[in-house]
C-alpha cells in the first residue's frame, strides 16, 4: 500500500461517529499520542502531542517497509537486469531520493497532512486532488492481495502440496480474524519482527560472505554484480526497476507522522531520508552479496519466484532457505497485510462518511466502533483478487499496484515545480524547487511507462474510472468528490 497505505488504526468517538486518529501500527509506544480534544466545539478534532524523534520516525518506517523485502522477488528482478539486481534497486533509490526531498518541501508548507492527494488538491485543484487520490486506491485496494500472494508463494516453495491461493487462503483467514476483532498490532511485537528480520538478514549476509570467500572457483566479489556493462540493456534494467520499486513503495508513509514530531517541519523530512539511505544499503546490499554467491542465477533458472530461498540453501542448506521464506511469509501474509487490510477499511469509510462512496461502508461494529462493512468489502475484495491475479504471478500484481504508487510519485514532484516555481512568488531554490522534482518525476514517469503493457492497460482504466465517477458524482451530489 503510500505497501503500502497511511498505516494508521483509529479509535472512533461512539458519539459522534467521526474516526480519531490513534497510534499508528507499529508506532513507537510514545507515539500512541491522538486525544480527543475536550474543548468545547471541538470533540471531534484530534489532538496530537509532538513527542516523535527522528529515530522514532526511522524505527516505525523501518517496521513499516520490512528490511528483507527483496528476498520475495529477488529472482524477478535478478532475471529482469541480466544479473544485476543491486543495480536496479539503486536507480529505483534514485526516485525515492528525488522524491523524498519532494516530501519535505511539501511537509514544510502543509505541515498538517502527510498525504499527497491532499498536496494536488491544494495545488492543483479538487479534480487532480481526487484522480490523485483514486490512483492511490488503486495500490491500496491491491496491497492486501498482493501481500497474500507473496507470502504463499513463499511457502509455496516448500510445502508445494498446497498451492499458491491455498497459502493466500490461510494467511487471508488470519487477517480476518484479527481485523474483524479489532485487535492491533503492538509496538512490542512490531520491534521484534523488525530485530527478527535484521538478524535474519545479517546471518544470510555473514554465512553469505563465508561461502563467497570458500567458493572463489564459482562466486567472489566482484563490480558485475553491481554492473555489468556487456549484459547492461536500458529498457530490460528500468523493467527491473519497475518490479524493485515495489520495496520502496510506502517510504512516504512516515510523512503520516508529521503532527506528532517533535519538529514538524524538518524532523519527518530528514527521518525520511536516514530512513531511504539505510534501506538502500540493506536492499542492495543483499542483492549484491546474494549475486556474488550465484553470478548466472543457474541455481533458480526455473523457479526465480523462489530465486532468494534457493541461493540461501546453497550458502548453508535447507534449514537458511526455509527460515529466510518463513520470516518473508510472516512479515508480509501477516504484518504488511494486516496494516493493508486495516488502512483501506479505513480509507473506505473515511470516503463514505464524506459522501463519495455508499455509506453503508461508514457503518461501525457496535462495541469496537471498528468500520465493519468496509472490514468486509475489503476482505471479500481480497479474496476475490486472490483466485483473478494468483495466476497472473507474484511480479504482475506487484507492477498493477506499483502503477497506482509510481503516478502519486509523479504528482508529488510536479506539485512541488507548480507552487515553489509557478505559484509562490518568493525565495526560489534551482535544485529543492526545480532540478531535484523534474528529476524524480522524470525517473518516476520512466520507471512507470516499464511496467509492462497490462499493468499500464489495468492502470490506464482504473484512472479513466475515477474521471468518469468524479464527473458522475459531481453532477449527481452538486459537490466535489473526496477522498476523505
Amino acid at each position: 500500500m503510500d505497501k503500502k497505505a497511511n498505516a494508521s488504526t483509529v479509535s472512533v468517538n461512539a458519539g459522534q461517529g467521526k474516526p480519531i486518529p490513534a497510534a499508528d501500527a507499529g508506532m513507537p509506544a510514545s507515539a500512541g499520542n491522538a486525544v480527543a480534544d475536550k474543548g468545547e466545539g471541538n470533540a471531534e478534532r484530534g489532538q496530537f502531542r509532538p513527542v516523535l524523534t527522528v529515530m522514532d520516525m526511522v524505527v516505525y518506517g523501518l517496521i513499516y517497509m520490512v528490511p528483507i523485502a527483496p528476498m520475495a522477488i529477488y529472482g524477478g528482478v535478478f532475471q529482469s537486469s541480466h544479473g544485476m539486481p543491486a543495480l536496479a534497486y539503486v536507480i529505483g533509490f534514485a526516485a525515492v531520493l528525488f522524491s523524498v526531498f519532494s516530501f519535505g518541501n511539501m511537509i514544510r508548507r502543509f505541515p498538517s497532512s502527510g498525504s499527497i492527494f491532499t498536496y494536488a488538491s491544494h495545488i492543483m485543484g479538487p479534480r487532480m486532488g481526487f484522480l490523485t487520490g483514486w490512483l492511490m486506491l488503486l495500490q491500496y485496494l491491491i496491497s492486501p492481495t498482493l501481500m497474500f500472494i507473496i507470502a504463499g508463494t513463499a511457502m509455496n516453495g516448500f510445502v508445494p502440496a498446497v498451492p499458491v491461493w491455498g497459502w493466500c487462503l490461510i494467511f487471508w483467514a488470519f487477517v480476518a480474524v484479527v481485523s474483524l476483532r479489532g485487535m492491533e498490532t503492538t509496538m512490542v511485537v512490531n520491534r521484534l519482527a523488525l530485530v527478527a528480520e535484521i538478524i535474519i538478514l545479517g546471518l544470510f549476509m555473514v554465512l553469505g560472505i563465508a561461502y563467497i570467500v570458500q567458493h572463489p572457483a564459482t562466486s567472489g566479489f566482484t563490480a558485475m554484480a553491481l554492473f555489468n556493462p556487456e549484459k547492461f540493456n536500458f529498457a530490460d534494467t528500468m523493467s527491473a526497476v519497475s518490479l524493485a520499486v515495489l520495496s520502496y513503495v510506502g517510504f512516504g508513509c512516515i510523512a503520516t507522522l508529521t503532527q506528532e514530531a517533535k519538529d514538524e517541519r524538518k524532523g519527518p523530512p530528514r527521518a525520511m531520508m536516514i530512513m531511504a539511505l539505510l534501506l538502500v544499503v540493506l536492499f542492495a546490499g543483499q542483492c549484491y552479496i546474494a549475486t556474488c554467491i550465484d553470478p548466472t542465477g543457474a541455481v533458480f533458472a526455473s523457479d526465480p519466484d523462489n530465486g532468494f530461498y534457493l541461493v540461501a540453501q546453497m550458502v548453508a542448506g535447507p534449514w537458511l532457505a526455509v527460515l529466510c521464506a518463513i520470516a518473508v511469509a510472516l512479515s508480509q501474509g501477516v504484518f504488511t497485510a494486516l496494516v493493508a487490510q486495516t488502512s483501506v477499511s479505513l480509507i473506505l469509510y473515511s470516503m463514505a462518511k464524506e459522501g463519495t462512496l455508499p455509506a453503508k461502508l461508514g457503518t461501525l461494529k457496535k462495541g469496537t466502533n471498528l468500520p465493519l462493512v468496509a472490514n468486509i468489502f475489503v476482505l471479500a475484495l481480497s479474496v476475490a483478487l486472490i483466485f483473478i491475479m494468483a495466476p497472473l504471478g507474484m511480479n504482475m500484481v506487484a507492477k498493477v499496484g506499483n502503477f497506482g504508487a509510481l503516478s502519486t510519485y509523479v504528482v508529488l514532484n510536479l506539485c512541488v515545480i507548480v507552487l515553489c516555481w509557478f505559484k509562490e512568488k518568493g525565495y526560489r531554490q534551482v535544485f529543492t524547487h526545480l532540478l531535484f522534482p523534474a528529476l524524480g518525476a522524470i525517473i518516476c514517469f520512466g520507471i512507470l511507462v516499464s511496467l509492462g503493457a497490462l499493468p499500464l492497460i489495468i492502470g490506464v482504466v482504473w484512472l479513466v474510472i475515477g474521471m468518469v465517477y468524479y464527473t458522475v458524482m459531481r453532477r449527481v451530489t452538486h459537490r466535489v468528490p473526496s477522498m476523505g
